[in-house]
C-alpha cells in the first residue's frame, strides 16, 4: 500500500495526492480489496486503479485511474486494469461499472498534455462502460467573502420527506442539470425524485438542516439543502421551481445556504454544476464562489425505462 500511495501522480490532471490516498486508506473509504495495480516484468508499478465508497461497506465510484509511461502504453494498461478491477467487484457483488471523475484545471483544453490526459482515460473507460460524459464546474467559497444577502424577503421553514421527494420531482421539469435530464428520458419525475430523496438523506450533511422557502405571500417557491461531504460542508442541492424561474430566487436560495454553512464555523464550502447551467455557473460568481477545478464525469448509460 505504500507504493500505491507513493506512485508519482500524473501532473496534467489534479491528481489526488500521496497524503490523501493514505488518509482515505486510513478511513476505509479505499480498501486493498478495491484497488488493482499493474507492474512490468521487473515488478515496478506502472499503474493503479482505486475504487472509493462512502464508508468501508461498498464501492460507489472510481476514484483514481493511472497509468504510466507513453500514450501507447497507458492506453493498454487503463482498459486491463478496468477489466480486473470490474471482475473481481462484480464476482464480490457490487454493481458495475462505478462512474469516474478526472479532475482537471480550468483551461485544459489550452493544455495538450491535458487533453491527452483525458484522451487515454476517456477510451478505457467507455470501453469499460462508461460511456456518457458530463462536464461540471467545482466552485469554492472560503471565509474572506463576504457571505451573501438574501434579497427577496423568503421565509426558510422545515419540510416533510414527502414535502422534499414531491418537491424534486416537480423541480426536475426544466432542468438544466444533464444528469436530470438523462434519468427523466428513462423515469418518471416521481421515480427521481424518491431516488433523489435516498440520496440526499444518504450523505453526511443532516436531515435537519434542510429547508422549503416560502415568499411573504406565501406561495412555495423552491428548496435548499445544505449538505456535505467527508471532507467538506457544501451546498448540496437547490431548486426553484419552474413557474418562479428567472426572478431571481436563486440568489436567495445559495445566500442561505452560504450563510448556513459559514454560521456553522464552515471554513470551507464546495458546490457544483454543469457547465450547461449557466445561471447556476452565474449566481456561483455573484455570491464569492471561485472555480477551483473542471470535473468530466464518466458514467455508464441508465437503462431504467419509464413504467
Amino acid at each position: 500500500m505504500d507504493a500505491v500511495a507513493a506512485m508519482p501522480p500524473d501532473t496534467a490532471i489534479n491528481a489526488i495526492t500521496e497524503r490523501a490516498i493514505r488518509d482515505e486508506f486510513d478511513a476505509w473509504r479505499m480498501r486493498p480489496d478495491w484497488t488493482w495495480l499493474a507492474t512490468d516484468d521487473a515488478g515496478r508499478l506502472i499503474g493503479r486503479a482505486l475504487w472509493w465508497g462512502r464508508d468501508e461497506t461498498a464501492p460507489i465510484a472510481l476514484d483514481v485511474l493511472d497509468a504510466k509511461g507513453p500514450t501507447e502504453s497507458r492506453a493498454e494498461v487503463a482498459p486491463a486494469l478496468l477489466r480486473a478491477g470490474h471482475g473481481a467487484l462484480r464476482a464480490r457483488g457490487y454493481p458495475v461499472p462505478l462512474p469516474h471523475t478526472v479532475r482537471l484545471p480550468g483551461d485544459w483544453r489550452s493544455h495538450p498534455l491535458c487533453v491527452d490526459a483525458v484522451a487515454w482515460r476517456q477510451r478505457a473507460a467507455a470501453g469499460a462502460g462508461l460511456s456518457q460524459v458530463n462536464e461540471r464546474l467545482q466552485y469554492e467559497w472560503t471565509p474572506g467573502v463576504e457571505p451573501p444577502r438574501p434579497r427577496m424577503g423568503l421565509d426558510f421553514c422545515p419540510g416533510s420527506d414527502a414535502q422534499f421527494q414531491r418537491l424534486f420531482a416537480e423541480a426536475a421539469v426544466g432542468s438544466l442539470d444533464v444528469l436530470t435530464a438523462r434519468t427523466l428520458a428513462l423515469s418518471t419525475p416521481e421515480d427521481l425524485g424518491r431516488d433523489e430523496l435516498d440520496y440526499y438523506r444518504s450523505c453526511p450533511g443532516e436531515r435537519e438542516w434542510w429547508r422549503v422557502a416560502v415568499d411573504p405571500a406565501g406561495d412555495l417557491i423552491g428548496f435548499v439543502i445544505p449538505s456535505a461531504t467527508p471532507h467538506s460542508r457544501n451546498v448540496g442541492y437547490l431548486g426553484v421551481l419552474p413557474e418562479h424561474r428567472g426572478h431571481g430566487y436563486v440568489d436567495d436560495l445559495l445566500a442561505y445556504a452560504t450563510t448556513f454553512q459559514h454560521a456553522a464555523g464552515a471554513t470551507r464550502i464546495t458546490a457544483t454544476t454543469d457547465a450547461t447551467n449557466t445561471p447556476m455557473a452565474e449566481a456561483f460568481d455573484r455570491h464569492g464562489y471561485r472555480t477551483v477545478e473542471v470535473r468530466l464525469d464518466l458514467e455508464a448509460p441508465r437503462t431504467t425505462t419509464k413504467c
